[in-house]
């Protein structure tokens, strides 16, 4: 059963109201936010100061491993440190700045080490459509606060899938913008290779309204016509698909297609083999290194301060076998093959499209294994295999609402673009939205 939070606003819609509506609308949404019962919120802000700007008086919620000046930055985690942060994160500040209004910190995966949202410190964050199932992760509060219309749009952070798997299982719009786009400051950060801060919406165009105001790069706004737009897609990331993802997924391409849209099968490689393995190196050895900047103990005692089981036991990893310098350099090595197998790729396609996760949201308490198609898949592999390589490669990438199983879990379509072609990805994710939803 989904919370009670009508009516759902978009960004367009709260851009439309006049003043004192808005301010209405946003005392409704702090009410909102304090009585939700799906764990997708760590605190919430009475103090809700508004300013000037396109953006006035609308909420918007941050993952809670996002600095905002005067609350807490606990990641998801006892491990942190208890303390206010001292200035807002440079993203933050830039839409308080254009009037936008912080409403609370939203819930994730313990320090965003895993995509289940099940947070054993703040407990699990549970799926807008069905309570029983995760919201995924690691920025689940932030896709589940959108999915019930508490706010219209939300920050979230991206290592390896974050924003777009939360996206794809809550049924919203999730955009991480190419890997140093958006400003990185005042972030729990894990990997400085692959880290972004990416936003979670209703639609493609309110993204890219929170998009112009974080970037300061004016949007286009000029329908984008499908009609010959070359589209690839890896045929890696259609493999050993949930039968129901497939079908999904399959439609959408289908509603694409009819659109004038030229489907082109491409090859990769293995671009799935070096997100998996040299792809996760780089995290295994950034990650310590930036957590120290945060944590106020040393790295072998951290576990003890830990809640989570799966991000204990990968911190003690960390700590006991740290990753020797020359498999990073490896690692490095083959982000920059993969990163040149994407360029050539992109030219001969426009945009490279795929099922964001090849299975729709799993049960809570799903955090080591999951079926599909009759056995036992590990789970963290399994969910985060076809964004890996696109955050590998530090790509823009898009997640959209490609519609619903039969058991009505979403499901979600997801877009890669060149490297800093974040505006002409966000142009063509607008049209494809349009072509899902007959608009």
């Amino acid at each position: 059963m989904v919370d009670e939070v009508s009516p759902a606003l978009s960004l367009a819609d709260w851009q439309r109201m006049e003043p004192s509506d808005r301010a209405r609308h946003l005392s409704e949404a702090v009410g909102k936010a304090e009585a939700s019962v799906h764990g997708d919120w760590i605190s919430v802000t009475r103090a809700i100061p508004s300013g000037e700007g396109v953006l006035a008086g609308i909420p918007f919620s941050v993952k809670d491993n996002i600095d905002v000046q005067g609350d807490a930055t606990t990641a998801g985690s006892p491990l942190l440190r208890n303390s206010p942060a001292a200035v807002d994160a440079g993203v933050v500040g830039a839409l308080r700045d254009a009037g936008a209004v912080v409403v609370g910190k939203t819930n994730l995966h313990e320090l965003a080490f895993g995509i289940t949202s099940n947070n054993k410190a703040f407990g699990p964050v549970r799926n807008p459509v069905d309570p029983a199932r995760s919201a995924g992760g690691s920025s689940g509060g932030s896709a589940v606060g959108v999915a019930l219309g508490v706010v219209p749009f939300a920050l979230g952070t991206d290592t390896g899938g974050s924003v777009t798997i939360p996206a794809s299982f809550c049924g919203v719009v999730g955009f991480r913008p190419s890997t140093g786009r958006y400003p990185g400051d005042g972030v729990v950060n894990l990997s400085t290779s692959r880290d972004t801060i990416g936003v979670h919406a209703r639609t493609v165009r309110d993204v890219r309204v929170v998009d112009e105001v974080i970037t300061r790069e004016p949007a286009d706004f000029t329908p984008v016509a499908l009609t010959g737009l070359r589209i690839g897609l890896p045929r890696s990331r259609f493999q050993d698909l949930d039968p129901e993802v497939a079908r999904v997924v399959q439609e959408a391409l289908s509603a694409v297609e009819r659109a004038g849209a030229q489907l082109v099968d491409v090859d990769l490689g293995d671009d799935l083999a070096v997100a998996a393995g040299p792809g996760n190196d780089l995290v295994f050895f950034e990650a310590p290194r930036l957590l120290a900047h945060r944590v106020g103990s040393a790295v072998e005692h951290w576990a003890d301060e830990i809640a989570s089981p799966d991000v204990r036991a990968l911190v003690e990893t960390l700590s006991s076998s740290p990753l020797p310098v020359q498999a990073y350099q490896d690692a490095r090595a083959a982000r920059w093959r993969l990163q040149r197998s994407y360029a050539e790729l992109f030219t001969r396609v426009d945009v490279v499209m795929g099922p964001t996760a090849p299975v729709p949201p799993p049960l809570i308490g799903e955090d080591d294994v999951i079926p599909l198609n009759g056995r036992q898949v590990p789970i963290f592999p399994t969910v985060t295999r076809n964004a890996g390589p696109g955050t590998v490669a530090g790509l823009p990438m898009i997640s959209l609402p490609a519609g619903d199983t039969r058991d009505g879990l979403p499901v979600g379509l997801c877009l890669e673009g060149h490297a800093f072609g974040d505006s002409r990805l966000l142009r063509i994710a607008d049209a494809v939205q349009a072509a899902l939803t007959g608009a």
